[in-house]
């Protein structure tokens, strides 16, 4: 019998990406799922299981929402933030709110509300650009932020040290970059992949960086695992340890999409604070917890392809995408 059979289970930002995809394994793993979701929020990623959820509108910067929904949880989710990295450029003041003070928000609910353990989702990006560091990347490098985004990851990590040495249980994870079914497109596989439907020679940023993709479900599947089995305090990678680089991504999926024909457009000056290399070492969640990606990338690429083509209302007119996409 699954571990979450049953239990009250609480999913900020749940019609996120990732968050949507979290709580459709819940259900499917037997847990009560409560759906945290932003006022005004779009729930389209939650459609297909919306009469399965417990919905609670709220903020995570308003702690007052977060109590109410807290409520006779067990167990707790964050991946509830601002993510996109032009998104939180744009607005750092608004990034710093959600990302830092949003997280000490839901831990400190939580504990006040007698859950019994969270995990706190944090990023890879806290890496940034690493100087003679062996690759893949170990849970013991220090963290060397180079934007908004990954300063206020890094940032919302120390501020819930404090709750765990009080004793609250938190777990934290740092996922490699993932894609899938559901992602916004300012991502590059998706937006790569929508602009190849539409016939369109793609408009890309630097094609030299690496890469460690994992597909969603593999990446959410090892959420529930870390907070069932992860220690608190620790952190814990969830990766492919696959590294590639960009420009050959791009050359396999117009190979999945069978337009090999159109070729990227590359601009290496359209993105500043460029990360060069991100692959990470995922050997300790594999150890502790027995999690593994099931999925290749190339199984995973054509899912998230079907996916795109089954929903033609999202690429047939081209959507405005602001900033780059990489």
């Amino acid at each position: 019998m699954s571990f979450w059979k049953g239990k009250e289970v609480l999913v900020t930002g749940a019609h996120g990406f990732t968050g949507s995809h979290l709580c459709r394994e819940l259900i499917h793993q037997g847990a009560n799922v409560r759906a945290f979701v932003k006022n005004g929020g779009m729930i389209g990623n939650l459609k297909d299981i919306k009469n399965k959820l417990t919905i609670f509108s709220g903020d995570i910067t308003d702690i007052t929402s977060l109590f109410t929904a807290m409520e006779g949880v067990d167990y707790a989710f964050n991946p509830a933030a601002i993510v996109p990295v032009v998104e939180a450029r744009q607005s750092p003041q608004s990034c710093y709110q959600v990302n830092i003070m949003g997280a000490f928000n839901v831990a400190y609910a939580a504990m006040k509300s007698g859950v019994k353990k969270m995990l706190h989702i944090s990023t890879c990006h806290v890496y940034g650009n690493q100087q003679n560091v062996e690759i893949p990347i170990k849970e013991t490098v220090p963290p060397s932020t180079v934007d908004v985004y990954s300063a206020s990851k890094n940032a919302a990590e120390i501020c819930l040290r404090p709750l765990v040495d009080q004793g609250f249980e938190i777990v934290f994870t740092r996922a490699f970059a993932m894609y899938g079914p559901g992602q916004r497109e300012q991502y590059f596989i998706p937006r790569v992949i929508s602009q190849l439907l539409r016939g369109q020679a793609p408009k890309l940023g630097n094609r030299h960086p690496t890469r460690d993709y994992c597909y969603i479900e593999d990446i959410v599947k090892g959420y529930l695992l870390a907070l069932e089995k992860g220690k608190p305090g620790e952190i814990y990678h969830l990766s492919s340890q696959n590294e590639i680089v960009i420009g050959d991504l791009y050359s396999l999926i117009a190979k999945l999409c069978g337009r090999e024909d159109l070729k990227a457009e590359w601009n290496i000056n359209s993105r500043t604070q460029e990360i060069n290399r991100l692959a990470g070492d995922s050997a300790k969640a594999r150890k502790e917890f027995d999690w593994a990606p099931t999925v290749s990338l190339e199984d995973g690429l054509k899912r998230t392809i079907d996916w795109w083509k089954n929903h033609p209302e999202l690429w047939q007119e081209e959507q405005e995408v602001v900033g780059q996409t990489l």
